[in-house]
């Protein structure tokens, strides 16, 4: 009910009782006699205007102090009162509820709170996340997010999805965990790590030798240092291939460790060569002319020497130990090499060509300098704790059987294909290189794994295909680019989406996955994430960017213009100069300019759980709006304001 009429009234009621009692109409003053006598009707106006006046003047009064004091309690005390929340959406299709939004361009609470949220088909365009050291991007993006992908269809066997999750801190692994099994889907979860349950190798896939050292020559690459110069990777890529070459030939497996400890030493290398003759049955025949075996033939090892009468020499195969006796008596012979009778023979034959016309005839220290860079990254497989885990025996894969009580991780493809979630837990605070250097061979597996889905998925147009989640929080320590290579997450998430992926990647800065990434290739990656999630940023250019990259508004704009004109004058009598006529004008134009729709200084402001969105939703991009994420801590139905109200936040 309104205070008005009862203070109209009281104040009324002051103004007689002053007018009656306090300052009553002065009757007997003379001047007012005389105006009464001269004019009846002014001296009836004047008394009853003096009636008025003492009447409203403390109505005004007190209504104007009991505004003024409303207000100013109002502003003090007085709260807007809270807006409840709309009910969590729910819908047939899946989706990630990001936040609550109020009002789109300015912060602070709306009359009419929604939820921002994106359908599946947006999601598979690629979710990015930015936020600051503190700003809650994995407390209040991550897990949420994470929680909402992995719950999709978690009843149904046949849709649930399955995904990689990277990480460096070593405690979303567990969140993960946590998160599978609060939705029934505990037997999911396979973690790789050093303590773990499985064993992994990184070469034991369907990729030929060359793509294999092309990823571990670039990954060298980024790991160590940026430079340009092609020949260093090619000449590691080189090597890396002839002897993963060399061990699939003769043995079938091939691990980082064989890789390393062959590539070191040559003569490791000139021995694998002779075993895989050996098992292939390859070897080269040592050829000598009639002078030459007379010659030698007294002291020449016992062998079962053959004679070929076209073309007038004597050959037998050869051997090391052979080859070792005729260097030493310095015997003239010929090696020639037998014709490949199938394809492994072929390939060794690969092998031997490149090791003698190639690799045996560089200089020894340029051949160390190409060792040496080789070794610096696979050195890290030479340990005992991590070749346990990264370099298994061949029989784990053959025959099934644990090594050391851990089992063959399942090729990527099936196990995404069963709905696992396979997760890293290597903390790069105990071994770096090692950590971003497995976590990329991951990547890279499940990357291959994931396009591998789309000529499968075209041949089956009418089967369910489950959805597959990458997850990676401080997306700046295993980001990778191909630049002008056929590798790259730029290609990766460009072509993913008909494999129905959902990427969500987290990120400290714009800058922070800038310095990761050689030259302006940074740029090609960013935009294949089409919704953006910007938190607190703490570096001008990555807010400037986010500014730009949430778009422009045009807006009506006032300008003004002064001008001033005058003539100066001469004094007659004084001669000096005096002040002459003068004009001065001011002039009100408006005119449309294009500004941010957030200025770089709205992303620095933000506080913590506040984000800027710029969000698509599968079809159009949505417009960037001001969002209010949800910890995965507090309750959904909780307001944000309410929360910050109560402590909370």
């Amino acid at each position: 009910m309104s205070l008005t009429p009862l203070l109209g009234g009281i104040a009324a009621m002051l103004g007689l009782a002053a007018w009656a009692w306090l300052w009553p109409w002065p009757a007997h003053d003379p001047a007012l006699a005389l105006v009464t006598v001269r004019s009846a009707v002014a001296a009836v106006l004047l008394r009853w205007g003096y009636a008025a006046c003492w009447i409203l003047t403390p109505y005004f009064l007190v209504l104007l102090g009991a505004t003024v004091g409303g207000l100013l309690l109002e502003r003090r005390g007085r709260k807007p009162a809270a807006v409840p929340l709309p009910p969590w959406p729910h819908g047939d299709d899946p989706q990630i509820v990001i936040g609550e939004v109020h009002r789109r361009t300015q912060p602070g609470q709306g009359e009419r709170p929604g939820w921002l949220a994106i359908g599946r088909r947006g999601l598979y365009a690629g979710t990015a996340v930015f936020g600051a050291v503190g700003s809650g991007k994995t407390s209040c993006c991550m897990y949420p997010f994470a929680r909402q992908v992995l719950g999709w269809h978690a009843d149904r066997d046949e849709l649930r999805p399955g995904g990689l999750v990277l990480e460096v801190k070593g405690d979303f692994c567990h969140q993960v965990r946590r998160i599978l099994r609060d939705h029934g889907r505990a037997d999911d979860y396979v973690e790789l790590g050093l303590d773990g349950d499985w064993c992994y190798n990184p070469l034991q896939c369907d990729l030929d030798a060359y793509s294999l050292a092309y990823q571990i020559a670039t990954l060298l690459n980024q790991l160590f240092g940026k430079g340009k110069e092609p020949f260093w990777q090619q000449a590691y890529t080189n090597l890396v291939k002839f002897v993963i070459l060399l061990f699939r030939v003769c043995d079938g497996y091939v691990t980082l460790q064989d890789v390393y400890r062959t590539a070191l030493d040559d003569a490791s290398l000139r021995r694998k060569i002779d075993e895989a003759r050996e098992r292939l049955d390859f070897a080269a025949e040592a050829r000598l002319d009639v002078e030459q075996y007379s010659k030698h033939e007294p002291t020449l090892p016992d062998r079962q020497w053959e004679y070929e009468e076209s073309t007038g020499e004597w050959y037998v195969q050869a051997d090391p130990k052979l080859l070792e006796v005729f260097e030493e008596r310095k015997v003239k012979f010929e090696l020639r090499e037998p014709e490949p009778a199938d394809s492994d023979q072929r390939q060794l034959q690969t092998v031997v060509t490149w090791y003698q016309n190639d690799w045996s005839q560089l200089d020894t220290r340029l051949r160390s300098s190409i060792t040496e860079g080789v070794s610096v990254f696979l050195s890290l497989f030479d340990q005992p704790e991590v070749a346990d885990v990264f370099c298994p025996p061949r029989h784990v894969y053959s025959g099934g059987d644990p090594h050391r009580g851990r089992w063959a991780l399942p090729p990527l493809a099936e196990a995404l294909e069963e709905g696992k979630v396979v997760a890293l837990n290597l903390p790069i605070g105990a071994n770096p290189a090692l950590g971003r250097a497995i976590g990329v061979m991951l990547k890279q597996d499940f990357q291959r794994s994931v396009l591998g889905r789309i000529p499968r998925m075209a041949e089956d147009p009418q089967r369910a295909w489950r959805d597959i989640a990458f997850i990676c929080d401080e997306y700046q320590h295993f980001a990778t680019v191909g630049e002008s290579d056929p590798g790259g997450d730029e290609k990766f998430f460009s072509l993913s989406r008909q494999a129905r992926l959902v990427a969500l990647v987290a990120t400290q800065s714009v800058s922070s996955l800038r310095s990761a990434m050689p030259g302006e290739s940074w740029r090609t990656l960013l935009q294949t994430f089409r919704t953006r999630v910007f938190l607190t940023l703490a570096d001008e250019a990555s807010c400037k960017q986010a500014s730009e990259a949430c778009g422009q508004v045009e807006r009506l704009k006032e300008q003004y213009s002064i001008s001033e004109s005058s003539q100066s004058g001469v004094g007659l009598l004084s001669g000096r100069a005096g002040g002459g006529k003068g004009t001065f004008g001011v002039t009100k134009s408006y005119s449309l300019r294009r500004e941010p729709v957030f200025q770089p200084s709205a992303f620095a402001e933000l506080r913590n759980a506040q984000a800027i969105v710029a969000a698509y939703d599968g079809r159009n991009p949505l417009p960037p709006t001001y969002c209010y994420l949800k910890p995965w801590y507090l309750p959904v139905g909780l307001g944000y304001f309410e929360a910050v109200d109560d402590g909370k936040l």
